[in-house]
């Protein structure tokens, strides 16, 4: 199933926090912002199919989750990809690799980006354009607010509704 079609799932942090600093930017220029996803780091997707999940499923995700503490993180430095991904990194970045290759391990049948990245790179997405001149001008919005600090203490299945918008479906604590 591609992990965007209806059904699919994802693990994030959602980073609520910046929210007021870069939410408007991530709305209107991202595809998942446009279709209904908040600011977050994403963990893993494409997850578990909706369709596959179940108890046994959501338990095994707890007990992955349940061994690692809340922490705190800035997201405080802006950065890119060359495809004209606008990105926070955040810092630390090494909790964010730590959970994402624990949820792989758990669900190896389901590779992150379908296996397209071999390094895992924790970001928040701000913005995707190939107009360079919007992503200079949403940085030079965005830098003047930064850091911006943080606190992941659960992690968050979201799932993509027939309607193609990403809703949350649950929320699973750090440290159980």
């Amino acid at each position: 199933m591609p992990w965007d079609a209806p059904g699919s799932t994802a693990v994030v942090v959602l980073t609520p926090e910046a929210e007021p600093v870069t939410g408007h930017w991530y709305r209107a220029h991202t595809k998942a912002g446009l279709e209904g996803m908040r600011p977050h780091i994403t963990l893993h997707v494409p997850f578990v199919p909706a369709e596959r999940l179940d108890e046994t499923v959501e338990a095994r995700l707890r007990a992955v989750l349940a061994q690692f503490r809340p922490f705190d993180y800035d997201l405080d430095q802006l950065e890119g990809f060359p495809d004209g991904l606008l990105y926070l990194a955040p810092e630390p970045a090494r909790p964010f690799i730590e959970l994402a290759r624990a949820l792989q391990d758990e669900v190896p049948d389901y590779p992150r980006y379908d296996g397209a990245h071999d390094v895992i790179i924790p970001h928040g997405t701000i913005a995707a354009s190939e107009d360079s001149e919007l992503l200079v001008a949403i940085a030079a919005d965005v830098a003047p607010q930064l850091p911006i600090a943080c606190r992941a203490v659960e992690a968050t299945m979201v799932e993509r509704g027939a309607d193609l918008q990403w809703r949350p479906r649950a929320a699973y604590p750090l440290g159980g």
